[in-house]
Parts: C-alpha cells; structure tokens; sequence
C-alpha cells in the first residue's frame, strides 16, 4: 500500500479498515495498557483511508493516545520491531511521527496535553456521515494533485498538495468539532451521575464540564470528565464506579506520573491525589480533596476555603440534578495547573465565558485566592474583561 513520494489518490476500499484494525490491534499489543504499566490509552484508524468511498493517498493514518508523551526509547524500540522508523515531531508540535515504508503506514504519537486526538477522530467521524464533507474534501485533494503535477520535485510536489486543501481542512475540522459537541451534549456526565448513584454525595463535577454545565451549554471537547471527591469518600465512590464497569488506578506522582492498579476499597496509597478510571472510551479524573463536613478546602492550599453550600450548587441537565463545583473554584484550579504561572490556553479561554456568571463575591474571592502577580486578577477588576 505504498504511494511513493509523490502524492496519488486512489478510492478507499473496505480491505483497508480491516487494514487500519490489524495494526491498531498489533500497536496495542506492542505499548501496553498505560494502566497496567504500559503506554497506551488508545489507538485509532484516522485520516482518510478510514473515510469508505472518499479518494485518499494510499497510506494508512494510524494515531496513538499515550502516556508518557514523548514515548520512552524503550516503547519507541517496540515500535521498531514492528518495522516503524522514529521521525520526531516532524514539524508538527505535540505528535510525534512513525513511518513504516514509503509512506505505507503513518503512525502519529499525541499526548493528553495536545488536541491532536479528539481533532482527528471528529474530523474523520464527520467525513463518514456527511456527503457534502466529503465532496468538499475531495474537490480540495483534486486541487492538490492537480497543482502537485505541475512541480517537477516530488518533496515540493507533496508540499504543495498538503498546501492546496488546508483551508479546507481547517474549515471541515471546525464544522468537525462543532457536530461532535452538538453530537455528544452532557452525555458523558448523566452517564456519570447514573454511574454514582449508589454512591455517597461528597463529590462534584469539576473542571471545563462545571463550567459548561452552569453556562448551560457544552463550549469545547473535554477528554474526560473531572470529578473532585472528599478524601473520605474516594474508597465508596471508585467502588460504585467499579460497580458499573468504569475500572480505575491510582496516579502517582513522579516524572512521569505513573499507574498503580487499584483494588476494591482502598484508599490512595500516598504520593498522589488522583485516580483515573475508564470504561471504553468513557475517562473519568478522580481529584481527591481535603474537605470537612462543612467546607471546602483548595487541596494546593487548604487554607483557602468556600463553604460547602457555596461551593458546591446543584444544575439539573438530562432530566438529572447534577453536584457541580462553583466556578470560582473550578477557575482557581485552572488558573495554576501543573504550577503555571500562565494559565494553558483552553485554561485562559475558560476566563471570559465564566465571568458573567460570577457575582461580585465570587470575584473577589477568586482575585484574593490567586497568587500575587497573576494575569487573571486584573480580568477579574471588572464584569466586562
């Protein structure tokens, strides 16, 4: 399934999803369960040979979730016995890049930190619903062969036929993202809430989804749903979770942060204030905090508090009541994740679509509980920033 260095299309048949699945399931079979001291979350069959009928370039676009990202040498070596050759991140920051032969099969290693993954597989998932997508994109690709025959050089030839769709493929990503959003609504959370149902209410939806949920609308692809549990409860509400199929491990701090499976009842062993759990393509991120029966507690400085009646309201949505955390104290968290003095950029555009729905108190609060310094607290001077 080699194209050569010069790009050529050709229509996609069903032999090669069966293609894209033997080497999903031989890269899965090489990394390991990241949560069972492995590497991978998950690996797909992207790009277009995983679009049936569209005109692609006969390569197979494989891409591969991972933790740590970059892999170690020694994952990467697995790789290597598969026949991949490391090419780096290739241009492309966040991924880095796996070729086997001459552009036969291209594997692409992303990280949680990038958008990479959900970037990919909205795109390909709208491409394989929608007719007038795919016509978009192959009008574009023929474009691209066309102005790619005219160049005698088959490096630029390639160069120019990625150059001729990309503003057709930046505009199908964002209709992408847009449908996936629509598509998928607060679905992950009512799953969720039903999940804990028989477990004790000392927990909270965190994170980008409280904010959403207070808003009243989905804003953005979240890669998983966050949850903030009193450390109290942690053993009761991983067991309900396990109850329903959603297994988790504990996260241990370190560099990289690494995986301990977790057995039913237990509390986290130390050194670490999280769990992930997972059931399919379903992610859940436990943060284990310090309450008391009556406060909240910041786990990075446990002096600063909310009560607990403010700090967690209550939102109904999929005809279920939903404990959400207040969106001062989701902001607080995203104002300083990972210890950044600069907020992440999904972090920082958080910022302007919560603060109308923070009252004067709320403000206030937040602009004390950051530290000295930071960028947030002018934004926070006035409801208008």
């Amino acid at each position: 399934m080699s194209s050569g260095d010069r790009p050529r299309l050709v229509r996609v048949d069903a032999t090669w999803a069966a293609a894209g699945t033997a080497w999903c399931d031989r890269i899965e079979h090489a990394l390991g369960d990241a949560l069972d001291d492995g590497h991978l979350y998950d690996v797909a069959h992207v790009g277009s040979t995983a679009v049936p009928g569209l005109l692609a370039k006969p390569t197979l676009d494989l891409l591969a979730l991972v933790h740590p990202w970059p892999l170690p040498p020694d994952a990467d070596a697995r790789l290597e016995d598969l026949g991949f050759v490391h090419r780096g991140e290739h241009g492309l920051p966040g991924r880095t890049y796996d070729t086997l032969g001459r552009h036969d099969v291209h594997l692409h290693v992303v990280g949680h930190e990038s958008d990479h993954w959900h970037r990919h597989l909205a795109l390909r998932d709208h491409l394989r619903t929608s007719g007038d997508a795919r016509a978009r994109y192959e009008a574009a690709k023929r474009d691209g062969i066309e102005r790619s025959e005219a160049i005698a050089d088959d490096g630029t030839a390639r160069a120019a036929y990625h150059e001729a769709k990309a503003d057709v493929l930046a505009a199908l990503e964002a209709e992408a993202l847009a449908h996936a959003i629509g598509r998928t609504g607060f679905r992950p959370v009512v799953d969720l809430v039903h999940a804990l149902a028989d477990a004790p209410a000392r927990w909270a939806i965190a994170g980008g989804w409280a904010l959403d949920l207070v808003a009243g609308t989905p804003a953005r692809h979240h890669d998983d749903v966050d949850i903030a549990v009193d450390a109290a409860a942690v053993p009761a509400v991983l067991d309900a979770l396990a109850n329903k199929g959603v297994r988790a491990s504990w996260v241990i701090a370190g560099t990289p942060a690494r995986y301990l499976p977790r057995n039913a009842s237990e509390a986290h062993p130390g050194g670490g204030h999280q769990a992930h759990a997972r059931r399919g393509d379903t992610w859940v991120d436990v943060v284990i905090e310090p309450w008391t029966d009556t406060e909240w507690r910041y786990r990075r400085e446990p002096g600063i508090t909310l009560p607990l009646e403010r700090a967690i309201r209550r939102v109904t949505t999929g005809g279920v009541d939903v404990p959400v955390m207040a969106p001062e104290a989701v902001l607080l968290f995203k104002a300083t994740t990972g210890g950044r003095t600069v907020p992440r950029p999904k972090d920082d555009a958080d910022l302007p679509r919560a603060l109308p729905r923070l009252d004067a108190d709320a403000r206030a609060w937040l602009s004390a509980a950051l530290p000295a310094g930071h960028p947030w607290r002018e934004r926070l001077e006035t409801r208008s920033s």
